[in-house]
């Protein structure tokens, strides 16, 4: 549960912010690589097959580093996460 004055506009926490902001990415990486497929198909004329290779390869890759992201975060954005506050370090 995240404590009370650590939650961002519409009661979001920072987490959740971080993973919105990864979501829009990867939509914006498949929607423009699919779109770059689309211009090789219609240069090259090879139907609809670029723009296939572009999406699929767009959604692995994204999926992938979105999910890598929510189970894994890296060790400096993992403490943005966390109140201000005394530490435990006996200071």
């Amino acid at each position: 549960m995240v404590k009370k004055g650590t939650q961002g506009p519409y009661g979001y926490s920072p987490s959740a912010w971080r993973m919105i902001g990864r979501g829009l990415e990867v939509g914006a990486v498949i929607g423009g690589l699919t779109y770059v497929g689309y211009l090789g198909d219609e240069r090259y004329g090879t139907g609809p097959w670029l723009t296939l290779a572009g999406a699929l390869m767009a959604t692995v890759g994204g999926c992938y580093n979105l999910a890598k992201d929510a189970l894994y975060p890296k060790k400096g954005e993992a403490s943005k996460d966390k109140p201000p506050g005394p530490t435990d370090d006996g200071e």
